[in-house]
């Protein structure tokens, strides 16, 4: 197993199109950055380029969490896309059936890729929540005081955001791979990305019982940390005020619905994945 995640990572790492997903996704962000500080500026809000970053989610920190887009989990959608055209690969140019025939198990071989998987989209969300971190807080400000308390949410909050974009990350991967499939991994991102931003625009305006339900979901909880400055926000319940006569607490803390839901969906995907994985016939 030890020779295979040696091999598998030496792959990922002289691979050129990783590299590329990796500069997209940071090119991203200066983009939309950018964009915004233009908007600003030609607004005459330049001023109070602070307060317009905190209110836009584009300061330092809310990019930090955000990775990559300021209107939503851009890097959801980027990664599985280069990630899953990287591992089919695989299938195509037929190092699996090598694998099997060296002697690895279907077993080795499949949380071989699930491993060098996530490590190489922790990189490359941190590689872009730093960029949303330097070029936020250079043109918008922080969002907020910078203390021990913070550093810690910061370090926190983006285990957290990785988990809950790992749902989607490990289904596009998992799905692609079973089905051998590029198109799937390059198709499956942007339907969800789609079907989220209109339950993104659908959770503003729900009736009170949609919006406790969607609040289960990884996109709603990935919004509401990208507004959190504080650890004390993770286990504190959220008050959703709709007017000045509607107002109700969502079920139980931040914290609580993720540590739920999010544990469950990847066990889930991987379970899933690998029962596929094993009856494949590779050629």
């Amino acid at each position: 197993m030890k020779n295979l995640l040696k091999a598998d990572f030496y792959r990922a790492r002289k691979d050129k199109l990783l590299l590329i997903g990796l500069l997209v996704s940071i090119g991203l962000v200066l983009m939309q950055v950018l964009l915004i500080k233009g908007i600003v500026a030609t607004s005459g809000a330049e001023a109070d380029a602070d307060a317009v970053g905190t209110m836009l989610g584009t300061s330092g920190m809310a990019l930090w969490f955000n990775g990559i887009s300021i209107l939503g989990n851009t890097t959801q959608y980027i990664i599985p896309i280069f990630l899953t055209i990287f591992f089919i690969k695989e299938f195509s140019d037929r190092t699996i059936r090598n694998k099997l025939i060296l002697g690895y198990s279907r077993s080795q071989i499949f949380f071989s890729i699930i491993i060098v998987h996530a490590v190489v989209a922790v990189i490359i969300y941190l590689a872009t929540s730093i960029a949303g971190l330097l070029f936020g807080t250079l043109l918008f400000g922080f969002g907020t005081t910078f203390t021990a308390e913070t550093f810690a949410m910061l370090i926190i909050g983006f285990v957290i955001e990785f988990l809950l974009s790992y749902v989607l990350i490990g289904f596009a991967i998992i799905f692609a791979v079973n089905k051998q499939s590029m198109v799937l991994g390059i198709v499956i991102p942007i339907v969800v990305a789609t079907i989220i931003s209109i339950l993104g625009a659908v959770s503003i305006v729900a009736s009170e019982n949609f919006t406790k339900v969607l609040s289960f979901f990884n996109f709603y909880q990935a919004t509401e940390i990208q507004g959190m400055v504080s650890i004390n926000e993770l286990t504190m319940v959220t008050w959703i005020e709709r007017g000045e006569d509607i107002r109700y607490a969502l079920p139980l803390t931040p914290l609580a619905r993720i540590l739920i839901v999010t544990p469950i969906a990847i066990t889930l995907e991987l379970v899933i994945g690998y029962l596929r994985f094993k009856k494949i016939q590779f050629k």
